[in-house]
């Protein structure tokens, strides 16, 4: 068996799960979603996700305080439950801390953690300390419910689909540049800011999600977390499908905008390639996009169609501004490739 760093992560997961994931008891779904599905009762399923932080990999605490690595810790999570159109419940934690941490840091990281939890609805149920020679540790393992006739897989989509993502794409990719290298040139302050905060303190789309399972709309979906290039390319390899996306039609922000303007960069590519936006990606059938955009006109979801599933042996391509269809790059971050935030 290859050394773990010679894998992609992607295809470790695939391994893992065809080796050791066979489902027992109460286990519908296991490794491959957003998150685990058990039925404990046949009024809700119960949904199970856990994320692993680790100091140097996910976050680096040279440009990020204890207070916003666990405000993102928990976000994260949320998301995996936003995107099965699932209510969130109670989480456990569990935290290695090396010698340079101190008690206010630990306090500082929980009141983080707890500040979306609360407002979520989430209570901390329990979880486990321990030392650690030099970096920080933390994982978050999360609880919720849904419905059984309401929940959305990453699988489920179909050839003539129309794909939307909710909010802007890109900023937190943007945000994690800029606090890595603070650019030098006359970038106004307040673009710097709402795309550091957004890479900080991203939103997990609960409500959209919600909204999206309630009423059956969402035939796929998946949470925008390694990059909307690296996301879309794997619900449709999931669901063996190809996709077209047309680029001016991506959603990004002013904010992104005026940074790419400042840099040289287009910001379609920021935005194609950029991680940690925590957005959701869903698909719709083409008679649910009237719906769509009545929800958008009322002001209850904030999403945008960017393009359509399409024939497998098309692959996933994009529409340039000047009109012309290419192959997408497919660019995702992953955790066995060496590159730190």
């Amino acid at each position: 068996m290859p050394e773990v760093t010679q894998l992609a992560e992607f295809s470790l997961i695939q391994r893992i799960a065809k080796r050791f994931g066979e489902l027992r008891n109460q286990t519908l779904v296991g490794i491959g979603d957003d998150c685990a599905i058990t039925q404990p009762n046949s009024k809700n399923l119960q949904l199970i996700t856990t994320d692993l932080l680790v100091e140097g990999v996910h976050f680096n605490r040279h440009f990020t305080n204890s207070r916003d690595i666990g405000y993102k810790a928990m976000v994260a999570n949320l998301s995996d439950i936003a995107a099965m159109g699932g209510t969130p419940l109670q989480f456990l934690t569990s935290i290695a801390i090396p010698p340079s941490f101190t008690r206010k840091d630990v306090d500082a990281l929980y009141e983080g953690i707890m500040k979306p939890a609360k407002a979520s609805g989430v209570a901390l149920i329990g979880g486990d300390t321990s030392s650690s020679p030099k970096k920080l540790f933390l994982s978050l393992t999360l609880i919720g419910k849904v419905k059984p006739s309401h929940v959305i897989h990453r699988t489920g989509l179909q050839v003539g689909d129309e794909i939307f993502v909710t909010g802007t794409l890109g900023d937190s990719n943007a945000g994690l540049r800029i606090l890595k290298t603070p650019p030098h040139k006359h970038i106004p302050r307040a673009s710097l800011t709402w795309l550091s905060q957004r890479h900080l303190r991203p939103t997990a789309r609960l409500r959209a999600g919600q909204l999206l399972a309630k009423h059956k709309i969402a035939t796929a979906m998946i949470d925008l977390s390694d990059g909307l290039s690296g996301d879309l390319a794997r619900i449709c390899e999931l669901n063996s499908v190809g996709a077209t996306v047309n680029i001016t039609h991506l959603p990004i922000s002013k904010a992104l905008c005026t940074y790419a303007h400042y840099i040289g960069k287009q910001a379609y590519k920021i935005a194609l390639q950029g991680g940690e936006d925590y957005e959701l990606l869903f698909t719709v059938r083409p008679e649910s996009l009237p719906r769509i955009k009545r929800w958008k006109t009322q002001g209850l979801l904030d999403a945008t169609h960017i393009g359509t599933i399409t024939p497998k042996r098309k692959g996933i391509q994009i529409i340039t501004p000047a009109g012309l269809l290419q192959p997408m790059r497919i660019k995702s971050y992953d955790h066995f490739q060496r590159r730190q935030h």
